[in-house]
Order: C-alpha cells, then sequence, then structure tokens
C-alpha cells in the first residue's frame, strides 16, 4: 500500500477490475498506527485500476490523519532515506526489469509506460519523485517534451535516461543500461543513486 495525504494505492488479492470501476465511491478503514488500536474512516472515489491495484483519491481527511502521515514519513526518513522513482517507457520487459534492480536497493518505484501517465500518476500520488527514468527509445521529441515538464514542475527530480545498450549512445550525463549481462544491474543502479543519498 503507498499512502499520502491525497489517496491511497492498494494491492488487492482478486481482479480489481472484477469489483470496481472508476469513480466508484469507497469508504476505507485503515489501522495504520501500531501504537493504538484506533481506526481512521476514509471516503473516497477510484481513479484509476489496474489488475490488482486500485487507486483511490479521498475526498477530506481529518487534520489527525494528516499528522499521523506525516510523522510515519518522518520517522521513516529519520531512519533512512527512502528514494522514490518514476521509470517511463513503452517497453513492459525492460521497465520491469529496472523497476526491480531500483526496488533491490530500497526504493519506491512507480512505473508508467508513457508520459501523459507520469503526469497522471504524478497529480493522483501527490508527491515529488527523486528520480525519474526514462527510456531513450522515446521519440526525442516526447522526451524533450518531458523533461522540459519535469524541470518546470518538478525541479527537484533528477532524470536519468534508460537504454538497452552497454555503452552510454548519447552522451547523457545520467545514464543507466538496462541490460544485465554481467548480473551488475543492481550495482550500476547503486551508483546511478549515489548523488542523491
Amino acid at each position: 500500500m503507498n499512502l499520502s495525504h491525497g489517496g491511497v494505492l492498494v494491492t488487492v488479492p482478486v481482479e480489481a477490475g472484477d469489483m470496481f470501476v472508476p469513480g466508484r465511491s469507497l469508504e476505507l478503514e485503515l489501522q495504520i498506527d501500531g501504537k493504538s488500536s484506533q481506526w481512521i474512516r476514509l471516503s473516497g472515489r477510484v481513479v484509476r485500476i489496474e489488475a490488482t491495484t486500485i487507486a483511490m483519491t479521498f475526498d477530506k481527511v481529518s487534520v489527525e490523519f494528516i499528522q499521523l502521515v506525516d510523522e510515519m514519513l518522518g520517522a521513516s526518513y529519520g531512519r533512512r532515506r527512502i528514494l522514490s522513482v518514476i521509470s517511463v517507457d513503452t517497453d513492459a520487459d525492460r521497465r520491469a526489469r529496472i523497476a526491480e534492480a531500483f526496488r533491490v536497493v530500497g526504493c519506491t518505484v512507480v512505473t508508467v509506460s508513457t508520459p501523459l501517465e507520469m503526469i497522471v500518476r504524478l497529480g493522483e500520488l501527490q508527491f515529488e519523485p527523486d528520480l525519474i527514468v526514462i527510456a531513450s527509445s522515446r521519440p526525442s521529441a516526447t522526451s524533450d517534451d518531458l523533461r522540459r515538464f519535469v524541470e518546470r514542475e518538478h525541479p527537484g527530480a533528477r532524470l536519468a535516461a534508460v537504454s538497452d545498450q552497454l555503452i552510454n549512445p548519447g552522451g547523457e550525463s545520467q545514464w543507466l543500461s538496462s541490460m544485465d549481462a554481467d548480473g551488475d544491474l543492481v550495482n550500476r543502479v547503486r551508483r546511478l543513486l549515489l548523488p542523491l543519498v
């Protein structure tokens, strides 16, 4: 479960499309504070459905809920900086390989196939990513537009290009090969993240 002030992304044990439709109103009861048995009731609506995940935005949240989420995030960041990554790639296999490598090193990863989907997800989740990884196979005009959007709307996020080549194809300063021929993809991801840690 990914939780923020604005909404939640929940994994469900069944095909989400069978039970939920976009726009449907939902009520959740969450117990997110291990120190007490208090349940928090939240209402909202479904904004996106994938195979076994549901994204929901909250209608209204209490001040107590906002404080609790902020305290949890503060405690989490106090112990260890959790980096957030968005991977933009139409190639599902490469997107999955890259996402898994980032997860192995402890990052929170959001995967999308198009720049428009990235913009929608950023709005839904209401967070600032640390790193946005863009497949270099995207048309250059689209990649340039996406870079300008990120620089304007998310200036704190770093950008990195990803390709299937083993050698940096275009002189990108932040670049990552998705190839794992020597089993070193996770180590290359760690090196890419060093300036952010």
